[in-house]
């Protein structure tokens, strides 16, 4: 299985484990998307304020141990919204995984694409101006000049160019 497969599963699994103990978003949070959880966590704690002070008469009567004294309406509505955040977490995670593997430069990459160049040790575009890799932190090459008239003048000078 690999990574971008992984990390679905692994969001579904997680976003299934918050909801299960009653707390929306944590599939968010670990995809790192904190400001998405909180919202997931607002509204559904909200929704579930309204829908108790609206169907419950006297509010501060109620269990909150008590799952069954909840009535059904509050519990179908707070499940649906539950549920959607669920598949909205895992929805990102695909997405990502699926926007990941078209940043992926290929072995033909040119230096520039996407605002960077590729890393020669994990072949993820990486940030033109650093001097490492920020996906896998190796240095990159000298070799490799990040300007391409730089390069040109390099491979014209140097007889490294020749050897295979």
């Amino acid at each position: 299985m690999d990574s971008a497969r992984r990390r679905v599963v692994v969001t579904a699994l997680v976003a299934l484990g918050g909801a299960m103990i009653g707390v929306p978003g944590v599939g968010h949070a670990y995809l790192r998307r904190w400001k998405r959880s909180l919202l997931w966590l607002t509204v559904t704690l909200g929704a579930g304020i309204m829908l108790i002070s609206y169907y419950v008469p006297e509010p501060t009567t109620l269990d909150p141990f008590d799952f069954g004294a909840i009535p059904m309406e509050v519990r179908l509505t707070l499940f649906v919204i539950t549920a959607v955040s669920v598949f909205d977490a895992t929805l990102l995670a695909y997405l990502d995984g699926q926007q990941s593997e078209e940043l992926t430069p290929t072995s033909d990459a040119v230096p520039g694409d996407e605002g960077g160049i590729s890393c020669p040790h994990c072949g993820k575009t990486t940030d033109a101006d650093l001097d490492f890799c920020t996906w896998c932190t190796e240095p990159l090459t000298t070799g490799d000049d990040h300007d391409g008239a730089a390069t040109d003048t390099v491979s014209d000078e140097s007889p490294r160019s020749e050897e295979p």
